[in-house]
């Protein structure tokens, strides 16, 4: 039987960053991945700024748009921003994928493509791994295989909350240099167009049981905002929402739970790449400094992450509770501080204490 320290399942950037940083600190690493690399990935491909500074240098050539504009918008009425930074990267993620993998590889992890994870047990002392390819054992096991994690599933956790989404890709034309978000058009949750190179990235998340598809059509045919000449096949994902201390699923014992399959992704937006890539190198800090109990020091680490979903929760209750008034609230302050956020300048604690006051006086007013 192959014998790894860390067995990581899942080559997305969460997985990567746990691999790649347990490999430079010596460690035998095994990255498992169902699919050959690069494969497609469900994604409106949305980097924040905050993300630049774990952007090596020489991926910042590939990525597809920088984005310095947005565009607030509520039933034909809008707000625009224009910032003199950028506040977020368009890119494409299989090519993202495929690139952080191969950072791992090139610090000693191996890439296992086209194996999957069947079912894995402890036994003297060791994490046994059934796979596609054989049995393999490891002294810690990462779980980094998204939404449907097979990992989180034979630990026990279930996905309690989550959007709906439906997104496509579309020949046609608007601001390269800008993203548009729009409210009102479902009743929990928002729709938004990226630029994806030349190409746009059209999508909707709800968190109710909707006709997203039909939302997307209706707004292409009555929207004036973009012009829209071709769509391509249209295809769904679910995102998870963590909004409390106890909704982030960490693992248990020596198997770290990351990403998408930890349920490390912004309640608000729907950002995951930045969370996940975080939650894998927090997981891996945590087996390289405490071995004998990694999971207690990993979940230590992730109260800060939780702590700004509990708040970036509360918004996005009041926000989509209240769509109007969350739109006029964009009118203010708050679409700046958001792009401040996605900067890195400040919290979702601070933009909700904030907020408070904005919120209120779009109430009465």
């Amino acid at each position: 039987m192959e014998r790894f320290d860390v067995v990581v399942v899942g080559a997305g950037p969460a997985g990567s960053s746990a691999a790649r940083f347990l490999s430079e600190k010596g460690l035998k690493v095994l990255i498992l991945e169902k699919e050959k690399l690069p494969r497609f990935k469900l994604c409106g491909g949305a980097l924040s700024s905050r993300f630049s500074r774990y952007l090596p240098e020489d991926f910042k050539g590939r990525v597809l748009n920088t984005i310095n504009r947005g565009y607030l918008g509520f039933r034909g009425k809008g707000y625009k921003v224009k910032e003199k930074k950028e506040v977020a990267y368009i890119i494409d993620r299989a090519d993202f994928d495929h690139y952080l993998a191969l950072k791992a590889v090139e610090k000693g992890a191996e890439l296992r493509e086209e194996t999957e994870l069947l079912d894995f047990w402890e036994d003297k002392g060791k994490i046994i791994l059934d796979t596609t390819r054989g049995k393999i054992s490891c002294d810690f096991l990462v779980g980094a295989d998204g939404f449907h994690s097979r990992v989180s599933k034979i630990l026990g956790f279930k996905k309690e909350k989550y959007y709906r989404s439906v997104e496509f890709l579309a020949d046609g034309e608007m601001d390269f240099e800008s993203v548009i978000i729009e409210l009102g058009v479902v009743s929990r949750g928002y729709l938004w167009v990226f630029p994806k190179g030349d190409n746009l990235n059209i999508g909707v998340a709800s968190t109710e049981r909707e006709n997203l598809l039909r939302v997307l059509e209706d707004y292409i045919k009555n929207q004036k905002a973009i012009k829209v000449k071709k769509t391509y096949r249209p295809r769904s994902w679910f995102i998870p929402i963590a909004e409390g201390y106890g909704e982030l699923h960490t693992g248990r014992g020596r198997v770290l739970l990351v990403g998408d399959a930890g349920n490390f992704v912004d309640p608000l937006l729907g950002e995951g790449i930045y969370y996940g890539y975080l939650s894998g190198l927090l997981a891996g800090e945590s087996i390289i400094q405490n071995p004998q109990n990694p999971q207690s020091l990993y979940r230590e680490r992730a109260k800060e992450i939780a702590k700004e979903f509990y708040y970036a929760g509360k918004i996005a209750k009041i926000a989509y509770r209240f769509q109007r008034v969350a739109h006029r609230m964009g009118g203010g302050t708050s679409l700046e501080r958001y792009m401040e956020f996605l900067r890195g300048y400040t919290t979702y604690e601070e933009l909700y204490k904030k907020g408070w006051i904005d919120f209120l006086k779009n109430l009465i007013l």
